[in-house]
């Protein structure tokens, strides 16, 4: 029997600092778990490397992701990397942390007061982390998965490097063998965003980033790439580096799981979301970071508040804070208008989203660079209009469902957003098409993926790029 191996080394990396899972995150435990439940038993494995330099263990995917609820702290417990323990998990200082000024003195003396309350008071600890953390620690111990040191594949197995597993030393050094031995080994690449614009990252990221790329080459028999844009970005790096190996499309799914098509009622976890029903607003869900353009999206902000008058609608940004958001940060700090008719939401849970995006006016994402869009594709799950950014791989994600602008261009944007607001009409127009399109649930995405792992790399002759269809794929939604 063939096993596919699915790497989730990152992550357990993330779910060790972070509650709830953002876009990659997502994807990988989407589409593990649906490939596990059709899976034959044991032929879907998730491999890991707890530390840089451990050794690789597996496990069966289908008992470690048999919840449909993801859970950090049960998804480590269940893997033997953390313990109950009367403190806390690095995750929930993290959380804790969050309610103070990032880089600030205040914030290192609360990591040092509670790193010295854990280890001698850790009751005392517990009880200074407040309700936020009571659920998670409160939550009965899951079943240990069963796991197995990995030495070195079958002849027909694959190993599937599905997350943002950059330079670590164990997973590569194990992938090479795999490939240096003829076995397959499928890349998906979610981007190439560090390598092709670095200047929307951090240095050290896009530092990184290449080395992986560069790397990967001597380790990778196929890339799957999550839209044409991205497939094409990385053929043109394998050309430049005389690589022959094959880029395939993979579309992601417009499906926001858990939550029907078109569906209304989700309730609201977070006090800061839930005061927000009945008002209206416009929703902006993705990390606050200089790449997703949300100072841009400011900037018209401002232009369609002056033209509006009174009470405008409110702008929710729905999204942890990244890197380079200085400018950000500054335009809300030196216009209190702006400042009071704006919300962020930051770590929304799953049922916090799907009450912004069910509750929202229209959803606005003018991003300067993506590998997909996940946020515009859960919009129009819920039925919901988005004015978008014509960049990269938009347009692929509902073609004539939404309407473009130019992320660069803050007149166009203000135009597009005010005419959203303005004109109901126009928005109900576009949302009966939506609520009628055929969306890629992640089943459909799911099998896909599968059919796609099925195709031997090595022996495949090559086709014409993805155009948006599958026969065997149901739901996809044309590119246009």
């Amino acid at each position: 029997m063939s096993v596919q191996y699915f790497d989730i080394t990152d992550l357990i990396r993330f779910a060790r600092t972070n509650r709830n899972v953002s876009g990659i995150q997502r994807v990988q435990i989407r589409v593990i778990r649906q490939l596990a439940r059709e899976g034959r038993g044991d032929d879907v494995r998730c491999l890991f490397a707890a530390g840089r330099f451990s050794p690789l263990l597996a496990c069966p995917a289908r008992e470690l992701f048999a919840d449909e609820e993801y859970d950090a702290g049960r998804f480590l417990r269940a893997l033997g990397l953390e313990g109950g323990h009367g403190g806390f998990s690095k995750r929930e200082l993290y959380d804790y942390l969050a309610r103070f000024p990032k880089r600030s003195l205040l914030r290192v003396a609360k990591k040092i007061q509670m790193l010295g309350l854990q280890r001698c008071w850790p009751a005392e600890a517990r009880r200074r982390l407040g309700p936020a953390a009571s659920p998670e620690h409160a939550l009965p111990p899951p079943a240990a998965v069963p796991t197995r040191r990995v030495g070195r594949l079958q002849p027909d197995d694959t190993l599937v490097l599905l997350g943002t597993n950059w330079n670590v030393t164990a997973v590569e050094r194990f992938a090479t063998g795999v490939f240096r031995r003829g076995g397959e080994v499928v890349q998906v690449v979610y981007d190439l965003i560090p390598y092709r614009h670095p200047e929307y990252c951090i240095e050290s990221l896009a530092r990184k980033f290449t080395r992986f790329l560069v790397q990967s080459v001597g380790f990778t028999s196929r890339y799957i790439c999550i839209s044409e844009a991205t497939r094409r970005d990385m053929a043109a790096f394998l050309v430049d580096r005389g690589s022959s190996a094959r880029t395939d499309t993979w579309p992601l799914a417009h499906e926001f799981a858990g939550y029907a098509r078109n569906s209304r009622g989700a309730v609201a976890t977070n006090p800061a979301v839930a005061e927000l029903a009945g008002r209206p607003f416009v929703l902006c869900v993705g990390t606050i970071e200089i790449r997703k353009n949300g100072s841009g999206l400011l900037r018209a902000w401002q232009k369609v508040r002056a033209r509006l008058g009174d009470e405008p609608p409110l702008l929710v940004f729905a999204g942890k804070y990244g890197w380079k958001i200085e400018d950000f940060r500054r335009l809300l700090a030196v216009d209190d208008q702006l400042a009071a008719g704006v919300r962020v939401i930051d770590r929304a849970g799953d049922a916090d989203l799907a009450f912004l995006y069910q509750n929202c006016l229209f959803h606005a994402y003018p991003s300067l660079a993506e590998g997909w869009g996940l946020p515009v594709g859960e919009a129009a799950w819920f039925g919901k209009y988005s004015v978008v950014s014509s960049a990269s791989s938009l347009p692929e994600v509902c073609g004539p469902l939404v309407d473009y602008v130019d992320p660069t261009n803050v007149d166009e944007l203000a135009a597009a957003l005010e005419k959203a607001i303005r004109d109901p009409d126009h928005r109900r127009h576009k949302e009966a098409a939506i609520a009628a399109a055929p969306l890629r649930s992640w089943h459909d995405t799911a099998v896909h993926f599968g059919e796609l792992l099925a195709r031997p790399a090595r022996d495949a002759a090559a086709e014409a790029p993805f155009a948006g269809h599958s026969p065997s794929s149901p739901g996809l939604f044309p590119r246009t």
